[in-house]
């Protein structure tokens, strides 16, 4: 046995532990990392002895094991010619039903490509045929998805990060051919693409001489509306064009010269003349000043009071404002004319009795197709000033704003005026403006049939017991619900209510409101907000909010309660709870497992790394197929591991929330209500006006008296 590693043995005697035939892998040419890819296959009652061989490195195995416990015909890429890379491709596509297993002539990364494209019913093979690169063929896939043609705008000279640029300006229907050229690289593409969105003149950097950064300086001058053409020289690198367009953003420079008598300090880019005598109180020939200050081009704006001044001595050392123009004055901002209501709130109105009232809640703005949505107003010019020496002062231009993005619109040529491309629902959150479909019906029943719409759906009438309403965007229910379902990837919003009798449920990606509740199942990614809550089970992620009571059944919030009553006078049993949601927790601890796994493979991967540099020379080593192999493991791996920990602190973000978590009753707790933050337990007993945390296993009130 001493032929065999101690992490071989290792490997070895914990399969014997678990009652596993060993001898299948009892071979000192397996590394102990591929040992313990046969073991664990074997734990988990695979049969793997057809795989079983040194020719396979453990990443293969690890595809082959993982395609054979997936139920995927593994025979398709169990082949040691070829790297795991690929196999992982392969059985993914299988997975979905999807054999690429014959186009393996291809690298992995453009198998995922076309993996991807198989997925999504486009056909990219053209473009993978005149070998664009998989980066590329990721952007030209993407360009599909959103319906945008790249013939004619890209070759295979573009880098993907080009093509990126030429894809998003498509998208958003800007004149891409002012950059779709091999002449710009990607970073100068994006500073063209910045302008065009911004409605600048681009015209005035839209050279390839100019590297990226200098775009980038008159870019920010154009949008600021100054006179770039100050500093747009190629004479000037970067740092040079920035420090003088800080220069024209604020003024201008500040100069000093000085004459026979006096100093002239000039500001704001020559706006203002100063002067500071040399010698306090002499007098001084009126001719004899405006010759001088004539001679420092001083010769408009002159002010004679101070002239006055200095001529018969009465002034001291400091500085005279000897001259001043004229300041010019900015124009107006570009502005968006909007024909819809885009203050839309979602969220029911708060009367000061408690109550809520549902019915002036805006819930869809609907538009037709042809309807102008918006009308952009360009920023208007500024008027000119002028300097002490009569130079004229461009006035800066007001600032453009960018053009709006988003789906389900047309922009005129102009990029003016944006009108609606389909009849739908319109929202405007931001810079993005969207069109999405929307259907409006009256009551749905087992007779009128299920909905399942990929737009926002508003429901006028009720709908019954049994019926399924599903949408892709909002729900809006403006009738009574009994015992359906519904399913939004949006908000879902109940005008009246939902009365289920224990056979109804609400799921929603967004919030949910309703005015009441009862026997219903609510599970919502963000907030419940209810007027009532009778004998229902209610789960959010975020927040859960009551303007009357939550009466019976259970609930439970990641982010806390705020509520009126708790509970009845009846004693109605009601649990209401905080805590860690248990997707986050499994998650946590599935990342957590993950991450010793990668570990324990880090450790053997660094062994046997360690094994190979004692025993051959760096001129031989680093040649050697295993060597390669076990180094780019190595570097996957750790990366793995950086994701893992980026994804955990963002989870373990999430459990502080649900730590800090309260449940802030403004009325009533009566009996029968249980409160239970974390491990902490609380039952009321008639309080009024508490608000309750967990803290280390208990629970106390924290209301501020």
């Amino acid at each position: 046995m001493a032929e065999y590693t101690s992490d071989q043995l290792f490997e070895i005697e914990e399969g014997k532990k678990a009652s596993i035939d060993t001898s299948i892998y009892e071979n000192p040419d397996f590394l102990a990392i591929q040992m313990r890819q046969i073991r664990m296959a074997l734990t988990s009652g695979l049969d793997v002895a057809p795989y079983v061989k040194p020719e396979y490195d453990w990443m293969q195995m690890e595809e082959i094991f993982t395609g054979l416990e997936q139920g995927v015909d593994v025979k398709l890429f169990a082949d040691p010619e070829i790297p795991y890379e690929k196999m992982h491709q392969i059985r993914k596509g299988l997975i979905n039903g999807i054999d690429i297993s014959g186009e393996t002539k291809y690298s992995a990364g453009v198998l995922k490509q076309l993996r991807k494209s198989k997925e999504e019913k486009i056909d990219i093979y053209k473009y993978v045929e005149e070998g664009y690169d998989p980066e590329q063929l990721y952007q030209i896939r993407l360009a599909f998805n959103h319906g945008i043609d790249m013939d004619g705008y890209i070759e295979t000279d573009f880098r993907g990060a080009a093509i990126a640029e030429i894809r998003i300006g498509l998208e958003e229907d800007i004149d891409v051919t002012t950059y779709a050229d091999i002449k710009f690289g990607w970073r100068q593409m994006r500073e063209i693409r910045f302008g065009l969105e911004n409605r600048l003149d681009i015209s005035k950097y839209a050279n390839p001489y100019y590297d990226w950064e200098q775009m980038r300086e008159i870019r920010l001058g154009l949008a600021e509306g100054l006179d770039v053409s100050k500093y747009t020289t190629l004479m000037y690198t970067s740092n040079e064009m920035r420090k003088r367009r800080i220069i024209l953003e604020e003024g201008g420079e500040d100069v000093t010269v000085s004459s026979d008598d006096f100093e002239l300090y000039t500001t704001s880019g020559g706006i203002e003349a100063y002067i500071t005598m040399k010698k306090e109180g002499e007098r001084i020939d009126r001719d004899s000043l405006i010759e001088s200050l004539a001679e420092l081009d001083v010769t408009y704006g002159l002010i004679e009071e101070n002239i006055e001044k200095i001529c018969s001595g009465n002034y001291d050392k400091r500085a005279i404002l000897i001259a001043r123009g004229s300041i010019p004055k900015k124009g107006a901002d570009g502005s968006y004319e909007f024909f819809f209501n885009t203050e839309v709130d979602k969220k029911p109105k708060i009367l000061e009795d408690g109550s809520v009232d549902y019915q002036t809640m805006e819930k869809f703005t609907v538009v037709k197709e042809g309807d102008v949505l918006a009308v952009y107003h360009d920023a208007e010019e500024g008027d000119d000033g002028y300097a002490v020496n009569g130079t004229a002062i461009s006035g800066k231009k007001g600032i453009e704003r960018e053009l709006l993005k988003g789906n389900g619109f047309i922009l005129s040529k102009d990029k003016h005026t944006y009108t609606a491309a389909i009849d739908g629902m319109v929202e405007l959150n931001g810079n993005i403006l969207n069109v999405i479909k929307h259907l409006e019906v009256g009551d749905v029943t087992l007779a009128t049939g299920n909905i399942d719409f990929d737009g926002s759906v508003h429901v006028k009438g009720n709908v019954e017991n049994g019926a399924v309403v599903k949408a892709v965007g909002d729900i809006v229910v403006d009738g009574n619900v009994g015992g359906a379902e519904i399913i939004s990837e949006g908000q879902v919003t109940l005008n009246r209510g939902m009365n289920a009798g224990r056979h109804g449920k609400v799921t929603a990606k967004g919030g949910v409101v309703s005015k009441f509740f009862e026997s219903v199942i609510v599970m919502s990614d963000g907030d419940i907000q209810v007027t009532n809550s009778v004998n229902s089970l209610l789960r959010a992620k975020g927040w859960i909010r009551s303007s009357r009571a939550i009466i019976g059944g259970k609930a439970f919030s990641s982010r806390g309660y705020k509520v009126f009553n708790l509970g009845n006078e009846a004693g109605a049993a009601t649990q209401i709870q905080t805590g860690i949601d248990e997707d986050i927790v499994n998650r946590i601890g599935e990342l957590t497992e993950k991450a010793k796994e990668n570990n324990k493979q880090l450790m053997l991967l660094g062994n046997s790394m360690k094994e190979l540099q004692i025993k051959y020379p760096p001129e031989v080593r680093n040649t050697l197929p295993l060597f390669k192999k076990i180094d780019n493991a190595i570097f996957t791996i750790n990366k793995q591991q950086e994701e893992i920990q980026k994804e955990k602190e963002k989870l373990n973000l999430q459990v502080l929330f649900s730590r800090e978590a309260t449940i802030a009753i403004d009325g009533v707790a009566h009996e029968g209500v249980t409160c239970i933050l974390g491990k902490g337990r609380w039952d009321a007993a008639g309080e009024r006006h508490v608000t309750l945390k967990g803290t280390g296993g208990a629970v106390v009130n924290v209301t501020n008296n």
